[in-house]
């Protein structure tokens, strides 16, 4: 299996406190991480420098994808005269990173046709975010993630303010993303019962790496310990 993502004796510290220590993994092509610890363990801290947010680390990141798309913590957008239209916000996943002028092709519209309608969102297109449910606007934010069709999609808890009908159906989408299109999912969840996540391994952060492997040997230790 081919590696998709090497983290090698990665150290990042904020004066003289080091958030995330010695911490190396490769992720696979394919793979569906669950990165779990508690409050303060550094995970999003982890993320933002695999995303290139965080420069100032010691160790190496070496990405082999060309693209990677990143979903943050949920933030309600509930200013209902908020201009921008769920059309709008998807086009900036495409167009984010483009040099002026940064117009939209018919390809491009095409593109974010379909995954909006993959989404099933494709009849709120034209709605301001601000008017939609928590639950529709995390669609729409997965759908500007995922419009650039990223090799490696990163999650930091976005399944944190959804109800249950609408997390079923999220769950689904991500498993189809992993197990239909081959999308690597690196994927920051407290949720670490769920029984709908086709996670196949499970990274344990506390500052530094206490567990990476399959799931089937996490829940063998966790056992043991408990015994």
């Amino acid at each position: 299996m081919n590696s998709i993502l090497q983290v090698e004796n990665l150290n990042i510290a904020y004066g003289h406190d080091y958030v995330v220590k010695d911490v190396s993994f490769t992720v696979n092509q394919r793979d569906y991480v669950n990165i779990i610890g508690p409050n303060g363990a550094g995970k999003t801290t982890l993320v933002k420098a695999i995303l290139g947010l965080i420069n100032e680390y010691q160790g190496s990141i070496n990405i082999h994808a060309n693209s990677v798309g990143y979903l943050p913590q949920k933030t309600n957008n509930n200013d209902k005269m908020f201009p921008a239209s769920v059309k709008e916000i998807v086009s900036l996943g495409l167009l984010a990173k483009r040099k002026y002028p940064k117009l939209l092709t018919a390809s491009d519209n095409k593109q974010i046709e379909e995954v909006l309608k993959k989404l099933g969102i494709y009849h709120l297109r034209y709605r301001r975010i601000g008017e939609l449910s928590g639950g529709e606007q995390q669609r729409v934010l997965l759908a500007r993630a995922i419009v650039n069709n990223p090799q490696i999609l990163i999650l930091d808890e976005p399944t944190s303010a959804l109800d249950p009908h609408f997390k079923h159906e999220f769950y689904q989408f991500l498993n189809r993303l992993n197990q239909e299109d081959g999308v690597t999912i690196l994927h920051i969840t407290h949720d670490t019962g769920n029984k709908e996540s086709g996670y196949n391994k499970i990274l344990y952060l506390n500052r530094t790496i206490l567990y990476y492997g399959l799931k089937e040997n996490y829940q063998e230790i966790k056992e043991h310990h408990h015994a």
